[in-house]
């Protein structure tokens, strides 16, 4: 988790369509994609990368745009989660813009911006990310879910 600027050491994670399928908001914690079938098994193989990530010291917080208590209540009720609430060192969910956020908890954890990984599947949330904190390290995340643990473990390793 490294790059030849600084070391990285918080990974920022989006809630809808990041660790799961489909807006909880909408959906409702029974409908989301996270399971063992199909595109929700590839959600969860991400979280299980995430959840190594952990083990080796990188933090991991949250970042949403969402009612809070949809999401605590999603991460209790579904059995698939391979992510636990207690795995999050932060959690700013909320309608406030994400960057406004990052700030705060850069502030909270006294880490430099550099020091932030931000993942989003959201391409206008990438883009406003890396025009308003660019010294973040915005991942273009691939469309293909499936993709995505081979992406954080190259992040991983890079």
């Amino acid at each position: 988790y490294r790059n030849t600027n600084a070391s990285k050491k918080v990974l920022i994670l989006d809630c809808d369509n990041t660790l799961w399928g489909g807006v909880v908001g909408e959906l409702g914690w029974k409908n989301i994609k996270l399971g063992e079938e199909g595109v929700g098994s590839a959600y969860r193989e991400f979280q299980k990368e995430i959840k190594t990530m952990t083990k080796k010291g990188i933090l991991i917080g949250l970042c949403s745009k969402n009612n809070e208590q949809d999401v605590w209540e999603t991460f209790k009720k579904n059995n698939y989660f391979s992510l636990k609430k207690n795995d999050f060192t932060f959690s700013k969910i909320n309608w406030i813009e994400k960057s406004t956020n990052i700030l705060e908890i850069a502030k909270e954890l006294n880490l430099g911006l550099d020091s932030f990984v931000f993942w989003d599947d959201n391409p206008l949330e990438r883009d406003k990310m890396r025009t308003l904190l660019p010294q973040v390290s915005t991942i273009e995340v691939p469309k293909n879910v499936w993709e995505w643990p081979s992406k954080l473990r190259k992040l991983d390793s890079a």
